[in-house]
């Protein structure tokens, strides 16, 4: 049996065939439902891997922006984020989620902190929403960016392996179907 081939449209969309037509899956907004489902999961089991640094970064802050990191520090702990305050401004992060490189981390935390700036939500159910939408935002694969062929089947295997695979953690669609008898309709002028 011949496998089913994907293709990455405009760097934007992957193209999978289907017995019935075609699914077109918008990439950002598909990794985005994955990683922000992953980091719920993590936060509510209180499980997630968290990566150990050799060297810990150091990152500096502005007193009111550790004063939210403070305010967050268990549930961010909870998506495998170890971090300490070493000094008033200045933050030591020892240990980082699994699925975060380091380079991402600063990235990660000033986008957090611009999304939570306004308020943070009182309860931790929403809190962990907040901080896993945010997290997923920030490190969801981009538009513009090539994805590999095994990249491409793993992002689909792991939408369709989401609770809820038809929208972004933002309520925006991830894909949509093209059935053969649409594009016959198409044709049929």
């Amino acid at each position: 049996q011949s496998k089913q081939k994907t293709y990455q449209l405009q760097k934007k969309y992957i193209v999978s065939p289907l017995k019935t037509g075609l699914v077109i899956i918008d990439q950002n907004r598909a990794h985005q439902r994955i990683l922000y489902e992953e980091f719920l999961t993590n936060m509510t089991v209180k499980q997630a891997s968290s990566q150990q640094l050799l060297f810990p970064l150091n990152l500096n802050f502005s007193i009111s922006e550790m004063q939210l990191i403070a305010e967050l520090q268990t549930a961010l702990k909870n998506t495998g984020l170890v971090l300490e305050q070493s000094m008033p401004d200045n933050l030591l992060i020892s240990g980082i989620p699994a699925n975060v490189t380091e380079s991402e981390v600063s990235k990660l935390l000033e986008q957090l902190l611009n999304d939570l700036q306004d308020e943070i939500p009182e309860t931790s159910f929403s809190q962990n929403d907040s901080i896993a939408k945010s997290m997923a935002k920030s490190l969801a694969v981009k538009t513009g960016n090539y994805l590999t062929d095994a990249a491409q089947e793993n992002l689909i295997n792991n939408l369709f392996a989401c609770k809820e695979p038809n929208v972004s953690p933002f309520l925006k669609p991830t894909f949509i179907t093209l059935r053969v008898d649409d594009l016959d309709k198409k044709f049929a002028i």
